[in-house]
């Protein structure tokens, strides 16, 4: 997404904050291998090296590099699960980690880890048939706010860059654990506007984020007033619609039950007619046979 006033502001631009994450990955990995670009050493083993040690910031690197070609955003969703892949990957090496070394810094990074993986997890995966067929809108996770997720990174961040500080003493070090907490709190951002753009009904998950540009923060609130107002005069149309419908087939009903009665009584009425006309044409037979008894008598006699 391409910044289209001068007042927008960056930290609400999903497109520029990738860009920043790739140019602070980028320069994580060449400032960790800076002493071996001085030194004699051949690409072969520089390669090695940086694949070595730099594995967790490349394959995000690559992530965020996708996301800016159509490749990536035709299989938007398959990248964020395998990036969750990667993030229980990396929360199971910082827990064996704190049980090989117990210490602050390993223990923060340890939390640190499991709130992204979890606000990952539970941002990206929504729309999506995981989501529907694992029912993972009733987790215990979901019910947090994303807010709540980000300015947990936030602090447990601060906090980690604070202890990283005290307890380095190279120049390069400190480079590093300054980088380092600036690409954490941008990648919590990049993950917090998309939670946002899910909730306000902006986005396709299926394709990136570069296709909106208003001010996330500014008018959040009154696209989810304006989104709730449409909801319930929608649910109030659609029930004075049912109530119509169901008042036009209750007429209906009423008006086959009359058709019905009517159809009865005539039935009853014709039945009635009919018994009757039999009875006279009995009662008429009886007589005529009667008389005609009579005067047989008569003239027996």
């Amino acid at each position: 997404m391409k910044i289209q006033e001068k007042n927008d502001e960056w930290y609400n631009n999903p497109n520029l904050i990738s860009l920043l994450i790739i140019g602070i990955i980028s320069l994580i990995i060449l400032i960790s291998q800076s002493f071996l670009v001085t030194s004699e050493v051949s690409a072969l083993v520089l390669v090695q090296n940086i694949l070595n040690h730099n594995i967790t910031y490349m394959i995000v690197l690559v992530y965020f590099v996708l996301l800016q070609f159509n490749f990536g955003k035709k299989y938007f969703d398959y990248a964020n699960v395998l990036m969750i892949i990667f993030f229980i990957v990396i929360f199971g090496t910082s827990l064996l980690t704190v049980l090989q070394s117990f210490t602050l810094v390993s223990l923060l990074s340890l939390l640190n880890n499991f709130l992204i993986l979890v606000y990952f997890f539970h941002t990206f995966l929504r729309g999506t048939r995981l989501w529907k067929d694992f029912k993972l809108n009733k987790s215990l996770f979901n019910e947090l706010s994303s807010e709540w997720y980000f300015n947990a990174i936030l602090i447990v961040e601060i906090t980690l860059y604070a202890v990283s500080l005290i307890s380095t003493s190279t120049v390069d070090g400190t480079f590093l654990a300054t980088f380092d907490c600036i690409y954490i709190i941008l990648f919590a951002r990049y993950i917090y506007i998309y939670s946002l753009y899910l909730d306000l009904n902006k986005i396709n998950v299926y394709n990136n984020l570069g296709d909106c540009g208003e001010k996330l923060s500014e008018i959040s609130k009154k696209f989810v007033e304006l989104i709730d107002e449409v909801h319930v005069d929608n649910i109030v149309s659609n029930i004075g619609e049912k109530i119509d419908d169901l008042s036009q087939n209750i007429k209906n009903i009423n008006v086959e039950n009359d058709k019905v009665s009517e159809k009865s009584n005539s039935l009853k009425n014709s039945d009635s007619n009919d018994k009757k006309n039999k009875t006279d044409d009995l009662k008429y037979t009886a007589n005529k046979n009667n008389k005609k008894y009579n005067s047989k008598e008569k003239r027996g006699e």
